[in-house]
Order: structure tokens, then sequence, then C-alpha cells
């Protein structure tokens, strides 16, 4: 005698095609998912910045449709680690070096090199093996009150742990990526005990900590601190809008090194159906006109060497910079446990 459930089966055949076609359909379907999708994907860790206006430009010059995927740099590696060959990214952009660093070393990049990528931006920016490629440069320097604080007091990173300014020093928090990174920097081309002793003169003078460079500008503009730490395009977003706004960059090291410099940059992801549109979005992003956009809209310094600083900012042209190093990437645990160390919150 044939058992219930044969019998359900022979009176309806139709669900043993469902129970074969479906998980078929299935596999089918997410095989296909990536290259189905007609436009080109960006994870953009700058979007916090707003639709901005490079990635329309991109869109009417080329009529290659994107797709933008907002987050932090961090979330979006995070998320690109996470979802490994299943991603539907193509392009991964951020606003700092080791976002990038880390999806270099999960192998989440592919390496890309063109003749106009190579025109289009500054060698000692670029990445040796093209993995990724700089939109950017936006520097992490001490800025000083204008009222309040003689210009030339402050010439190197040193300079803030100079006693002179315990109780009149502002920081941003330590668990910044920006700050994370000129530590890292800092270990990676001072050394270890060198920068714990940087750090720890620092602390020394009881900094006001804050969670946000704009903050951060907002309160040595209302007086209660008179020196601080900043990255550049914070000060000259506020300057765009006031040009009396009382707080000034202090650039250290223009006799030697030069100031601290993070990348915004981008990326192709591996495996990415969409290389060619991929590379020309990387292309059109360091050209001439989307890095002057770039420049105009938020005060950052171009990649591409053509392009002067925003008519606001333009006399910080000469400004002497240091690119970080990629050995930096590596030492990011060790920056974190370094400033928990010293006490900076």
């Amino acid at each position: 005698m044939p058992s219930k459930t044969l019998g359900f089966f022979a009176r309806r055949p139709w669900v043993i095609i469902l129970i074969l076609v479906v998980p078929i359909a299935v596999v089918v379907v997410l095989a296909v998912t990536r290259d189905d999708s007609e436009a080109l994907v960006i994870y953009n860790g700058r979007s916090h910045y707003g639709d901005e206006q490079i990635f329309r430009d991109f869109e009417e010059a080329t009529g290659i449709e994107v797709e933008i995927r907002g987050g932090t740099s961090l979330e979006l590696f995070e998320r690109l680690r996470r979802e490994g060959d299943d991603t539907s990214a193509d392009v991964f952009v951020t606003t700092d070096l080791p976002s990038l660093w880390r999806a270099q070393d999960a192998g989440l990049l592919q390496e890309v090199s063109t003749p106009a990528l190579v025109a289009n931006v500054s060698p000692e920016l670029a990445d040796e093996a093209g993995t990724w490629w700089p939109l950017s440069t936006r520097l992490r320097v001490p800025v000083i009150s204008t009222e309040r604080v003689e210009a030339g007091s402050i010439t190197s990173y040193e300079d803030l742990g100079d006693p002179e300014f315990a109780g009149r020093t502002c920081l941003r928090t330590s668990n910044n990526e920006y700050n994370q990174s000129l530590v890292a920097d800092m270990i990676a081309k001072r050394g270890y005990a060198e920068t714990e002793t940087l750090l720890r003169s620092w602390m020394a003078n009881d900094p006001e900590i804050l969670n946000s460079d704009g903050e951060l500008l907002a309160v040595m503009a209302g007086g209660e601190c008179d020196v601080g730490l900043t990255n550049h395009y914070y000060l000259g977003r506020a300057l765009d809008e006031n040009a009396d706004f009382p707080v000034a960059p202090a650039w250290p090291d223009q006799d030697g090194v030069g100031a601290h410099a993070n990348i915004s940059g981008v990326a192709v992801v591996n495996g990415t159906s969409k290389e060619d549109d991929a590379i020309a979005l990387i292309e059109f992003l360091t050209s001439a006109d989307a890095q002057s956009v770039i420049v105009d809209q938020n005060s950052e310094f171009a990649a591409n060497p053509e392009i002067p600083p925003a008519a606001h900012i333009s006399e910080w042209a000469d400004v002497v910079i240091d690119p970080a190093s990629n050995e930096a990437g590596t030492l990011f645990e060790e920056a974190i446990a370094l400033m928990a160390d010293v006490g900076w919150r």
C-alpha cells in the first residue's frame, strides 16, 4: 500500500515540479543579479556630503547610470567584506585611506591602470599597484584662534604639547578615523616611542575632547579653546561662509616633511562585470572638470595637480604635504591601543 506522502504527490504532480524548479530558479537569479543590474553601483563613503554633483555630471557626460549606496567608509568596507563575492558593488569610494587599505588587504579591490589615470593624478598620491586612486587630499593640521594666539606660535605637531596651551586645547575623540590615521602614520614614520611621547604631551595639556571637527571649530570660535587639530577643509568651509571666521591653520613642519595628508579615494571592486564603466568613472572623477567641482564644493585639495585650491583658500596652494604611508594601514590596531594607553578618550 502506497504511503500517504506518495499518494499526496501522485495526486499533485505540480508540487514535485515546484520543488525541483524553484531552487534552480533561485540559483539562476542569484547568479545573474550582479550582471543584470544596468546601473553602476557605487558604495560611497562620501555620501554624507549629500548628492555630489560629480556623479550626476558623470551620468550626463557618459550616459552610464549610477546607483549610490551610502554609509561611512568603515561601514561600507565592512559591508563589502561581509558580502564577499555576492556584493552588488562595482566601485568603492572612501573619505580616507584606512578603509581602502583594509579593503586592499582583504583582497576586495581590483588593480587597474590607464594612461588617463596616470596623467590625472599626482604620482606621490597614487597607489603603485593601481588598487585605488586618489580623489582628493585632506590635511589634518593644528589650528589656532586668530584672536588669542599669535601667528607662528605653532609650527609643528609637537607644539600642541607645549605647556603654554594647557587648558586651552581641543581635540576630536580618539575613535575618529582621521585621528587614528594620523597616529598610525606617525608610528610608521617616527616610531612608536616618539609618537607615544608626542601624544602624552598633548594629553598633559588636558584637552577638551569633542565629537566632530565642526564642533571643535565652533568651540574655538566661541572662545572655549585656543588651539586644536582638524581636517583643513572643515576650516575651509567655515571661511567660505565667513571670511572673518576667527580660526586659522597652523601648517606643521613646513621646513620638513610637511602636513599629514589623508586621501579620499576610489577603487574598482573585485568581480565587477562593469569594469569598463567603473574605470570610466574613475577617469572622470580624476579629470580636471570633476576635480574642480570637488575642490569648489568641499574645500578639499585636488589629486589632479592641474587644479588649484578653491578661491577662498587660494593662499593655501603652496602648503607642503606629507602623504600617509601604506605602512600606516597595518598599524591601526597599534595606533588605537596607544591612544587609549595615553588617555586620549
